[in-house]
């Protein structure tokens, strides 16, 4: 999977699950008490929420391992685990985990089974370079150091057979590899590749990792245009194509099986503006019918080994109620609905 990694953006939501108990209290302790009903305590078992409650921040990636996308901290989630296993969320209480964050990257490693975590940003300012591996059940710290701390984007390369890592950086930044042990830098030349902004996914057809982003641009605007780039495992390439693919944020960069195409969406702003996609035909972008619906105000692409591309994010109509993370299915026209709000279970500790 290929993650977006940007700025964190300054809009800050939060969804909260919560059990109303005052007015039960309330009439329990007002009732006239006699000695043959003594009034007994009251035990308040705190339910399992619906879902990663995180809006912002989350990191995303599929497991093809055990058929399970895994999402982990998030602005109110820091040190949860979560997975969906294509019909509900269940909550994970693994042995070990790693610190909560923020804005951490994520992508599965096939040659460890793995899915691997760098980095983020754990609140107010504390910038990491930790790299985690979860296995299915729980998390092991693999390496400490090497990229530089904070946000990145990272994807899984087949046709060098190694985990890419770009930190985020508007001046651009060297390009690392991961051994399984740990990072190797491959000192870039001159043009760097600018990543404030990046997607990365490796699209089969051309055999070739592909980058897209915003170039020096910090914080987008509507409509703002990106660059593409290939990986060839020495150096990035910025591609010149006759279409140029421009939006408000990136909600990511995937494959999707279903139609053998790289797609790429482009995240619903807060303005009644369509969300604009575009599929990857090997040496130019077409857009696709803009899609009105959902409006994603946050999300993140993955779930290849389903069989199709899903989008775990939150819809912008959401924003304030006390709604979990939901889950999309690319019908290769829109978005359907997949996740379910009711079937919810905590897996044991």
């Amino acid at each position: 999977m290929g993650a977006t990694r940007g700025p964190r953006r300054s809009t800050a939501l939060a969804l909260v699950i919560a059990i109303g108990v005052a007015a039960l209290a309330g009439y329990l302790f007002s009732r006239p008490q006699d000695a043959d009903h003594a009034l007994l305590p009251v035990a308040i078992q705190s339910p399992v929420p619906l879902g990663p409650f995180s809006t912002i921040g989350y990191s995303v990636a599929d497991d093809p391992d055990a058929n399970e996308v895994v999402v982990f901290g998030g602005d109110l989630s820091l040190n949860q685990t979560w997975l969906w296993n294509g019909g509900a969320w269940q909550l994970s209480h693994p042995r070990t985990s790693p610190p909560g964050r923020e804005e951490a990257a994520t992508a599965y490693d096939p040659a460890l089974r793995m899915v691997v975590l760098f980095g983020g940003i754990r609140p107010p300012q504390t910038y990491l370079d930790d790299t985690w591996g979860w296995n299915g059940t729980t998390w092991h710290e693999l390496s400490s150091g090497g990229p530089p701390p904070g946000q990145a984007s990272m994807a899984w390369d087949p046709a060098v057979n190694a985990m890419v890592l770009v930190p985020a950086s508007s001046s651009g930044a060297d390009t690392w590899t991961f051994t399984g042990t740990h990072w190797v830098d491959h000192h870039q030349p001159d043009p760097y590749i600018p990543t404030g902004v990046l997607s990365l996914a490796f699209d089969p057809l051309s055999n070739i990792l592909i980058a897209v982003g915003f170039g020096d641009v910090i914080s987008p605007s509507e409509g703002s245009a990106t660059q593409t780039w290939t990986w060839n495992g020495a150096v990035w390439q910025e591609l010149t194509t006759r279409h140029t693919p421009s939006a408000y944020e990136l909600l990511g960069l995937a494959w999707d099986p279903a139609t053998a195409k790289l797609l790429l969406f482009g995240e619903g702003s807060m303005t009644p503006v369509p969300q604009l996609n575009w599929e990857w035909t090997g040496s130019d972008w077409t857009q696709l019918p803009p899609l009105a619906q959902p409006r994603i105000i946050e999300g993140l692409l993955t779930g290849v080994d389903t069989g199709r591309l899903l989008l775990v994010g939150e819809p912008s109509e959401a924003r304030g109620s006390d709604t979990p993370i939901n889950v999309w299915g690319w019908t290769g026209r829109g978005w359907q609905a997949a996740s379910s709000t009711l079937a919810v279970t905590s897996l044991p500790a």
